[in-house]
């Protein structure tokens, strides 16, 4: 069949993305570095560049790096002129690019925006060209779908990006050693997954593991935070770089809940500076004995969505610095649309989003949620999975759904067998578990609930908590 005699009519208004394409190559000459061309080359290739310009220069700086060349205003240059194609991309439009660089942590989501018009130009030019060969009566109608099949799985394949599929064989070493080692850590006493701080937890999920989205649920003031906080200083005492992105609190706020739940300072005592000596010393002695060395990297920019996030994580990853993800909170974070989706579809996107997070590091990520308003209404105020908001594909992405009860918070009594009223008394409803059972985990927190603790712990008294 003979293909080449149809070609797509000229069509006006293609979609592009200018800008996206000068920040991309921008950034590669401002920021040069394999660490960037790594984080942005698995996305993109020459070909879907709309001006021609850029896809020479983007030809060339591809070529550098093959070489282990630098990359910079000189050396692209004269990688151009060697290709013969300095008219193209002469050197005075290579300067002005310059000009166009953002920073690093958005060269991926400008790369994603110049695939993304590049994938819309090549689905209307696939759509013109089948329109005018099922129009040709000389063509078989079979070989006209089958290479639009042909062309559509092609897309597919650049949607996302290089293949990383493997075979039952190539898996099969990988999978016998990953179950060697868990039968290592188990025979030593250990867990095979990254310690949350809370054993009764530890016991069903055996820690946090590698390419899980487990999304911690819960009602305003219930204290979802504090228990993220919990389990992310949990892993970075264990040595695990930990990435926090707080939408809600700047990041010197929330290191004093750090700073309050390493010492005996209320934060109250913090906000207001009403602060004895003796507490001055606790503050110093939390801060350079514990607070200070662990890696914890937070992120407060208020104003971020998921492409940022994913492209930060990707980032500190490559520098390893991201060995766990928490995310505070869903909601918050912006998501644009162009008016095109409403908020449940923008929420399944950026639930996705996380999730695609976890398994591409291969890192757990902890994603807050909020829960809507049916969870008040009920009796004994326990959230269920119909109770996740705006979206239940949360539900479908998450490995495991947790959600934070305290009765105590609406008043609900609680007695253990004795018959005595229990304080500071909390609950983790794990209402999802891909992996493992479902159940209810116990456990305890000071007033201020800046402290978490097992449920079984010593010396809790009613009148002296811990």
């Amino acid at each position: 069949m003979k293909t080449n005699k149809y070609t797509p009519s000229p069509i006006k208004g293609m979609p592009n993305a200018p800008e996206a394409e000068q920040a991309v190559i921008g950034s590669l000459l401002n920021f040069g570095g394999d660490k960037v061309f790594d984080a942005i080359s698995p996305e993109l290739n020459k070909d879907m560049f709309y001006d021609n310009r850029y896809a020479v220069l983007y030809d060339a700086i591809q070529s550098l790096y093959a070489s282990n060349k630098p990359c910079d205003i000189v050396s692209v240059s004269n990688e151009v002129r060697s290709m013969g194609k300095i008219e193209e991309a002469p050197p005075h439009f290579i300067a002005e690019t310059l000009n166009y660089g953002f920073d690093s942590f958005h060269a991926v989501e400008h790369a994603l925006m110049v695939k993304q018009k590049y994938l819309q130009r090549k689905a209307i030019e696939l759509s013109h060209i089948l329109q005018q060969q099922a129009y040709d009566d000389t063509e078989d109608i079979g070989d006209v779908l089958f290479n639009a099949g042909k062309a559509l799985e092609q897309m597919q394949q650049d949607l996302i990006g290089q293949s990383e599929s493997q075979s039952f064989k190539d898996i099969a070493q990988s999978a016998l050693k990953n179950i060697e080692r868990k039968m290592g850590l188990y025979s030593s006493g250990k867990q095979t997954g990254i310690t949350t701080g809370l054993q009764d937890l530890n016991d069903i999920n055996s820690g946090w593991h590698g390419g899980e989205l487990i999304v911690l649920a819960a009602r305003p003031a219930m204290g979802k935070t504090a228990v993220s906080l919990h389990f992310g200083k949990s892993a970075a005492r264990q040595g695990i770089p930990v990435v926090i992105f707080s939408l809600e609190m700047d990041s010197v706020s929330l290191y004093e809940r750090f700073i309050a739940s390493e010492s005996n300072v209320h934060p109250s005592k913090l906000r207001s500076g009403n602060i004895s000596q003796d507490e001055l010393l606790q503050i110093d002695k939390a801060i350079g004995g514990i607070l200070y060395s662990l890696p914890i990297t937070i992120n407060d920019n208020a104003a971020i969505g998921m492409s940022y996030i994913r492209a930060t994580c990707r980032l500190y990853h490559r520098q390893n610095k991201c060995g766990m993800v928490i995310i505070d909170y869903l909601q918050l974070v912006t998501e644009s649309s162009n008016g095109t989706r409403n908020r449940e579809q923008e929420i399944a996107r950026m639930s996705r989003e996380a999730k695609i997070i976890a398994k591409e590091l291969n890192v757990p990520v902890i994603l807050l949620s909020q829960l809507n308003r049916e969870v008040d209404k009920r009796q004994d105020k326990k959230p269920i999975l119909a109770d996740l908001r705006e979206s239940g594909a949360i539900e479908q992405d998450a490995d495991m759904v947790i959600f934070v009860h305290r009765p105590e918070y609406y008043g609900i009594s609680v007695k253990d067998s004795s018959g005595h009223e229990i304080y500071n008394y909390g609950e983790l409803i794990i209402a999802k578990h891909r992996n493992g059972s479902v159940g209810t985990v116990k456990f305890k927190h000071d007033g201020s609930l800046t402290k978490i603790f097992d449920y079984d712990t010593k010396g809790y008294t009613e009148n002296n908590p811990f």
